[in-house]
């Protein structure tokens, strides 16, 4: 089973393209942190809050421990995270990914049109 976690972007085009069921049924093992949570508990909209934490909540398998002693930024916390925990990481953020590049090669990062075409189709 694949071990999958998704940047907070992801889960808009999560809900853009009504992927949530077809992830679920592709039994991945989606891996998060609570910074995904909270950067989506912070957005405006309420309607669009509540519709992307109904799927954050539904498609999390696992929540990955964060160390006290990771004093860094919100994405940094996600790639060491998804570095230590996951086969893949699903974001639209191109400085992450660059960032991912150098820093943990062994982590594959895509964005989500490119999961969504791997995996989703």
């Amino acid at each position: 089973m694949t071990r999958v976690m998704f940047d907070s972007n992801a889960y808009d085009a999560i809900l853009k393209h009504a992927d949530a069921e077809r992830i679920e049924a592709e039994m991945f093992s989606v891996i998060t942190t609570a910074t995904q949570e909270d950067e989506l508990r912070q957005i405006a909209d309420p309607a669009r809050r509540e519709a992307l934490l109904e799927i954050f909540h539904a498609l999390h398998a696992a929540t990955a421990e964060v160390p006290a002693d990771w004093i860094a930024s919100r994405d940094s916390i996600i790639g060491k995270a998804a570095a230590e925990h996951c086969d893949l990481l699903v974001t639209d953020d191109r400085a992450l990914k660059d960032q991912l590049a150098r820093q943990a090669p062994e982590l594959r990062v895509v964005s989500y049109e490119d999961f969504r075409s791997e995996f989703l189709t």
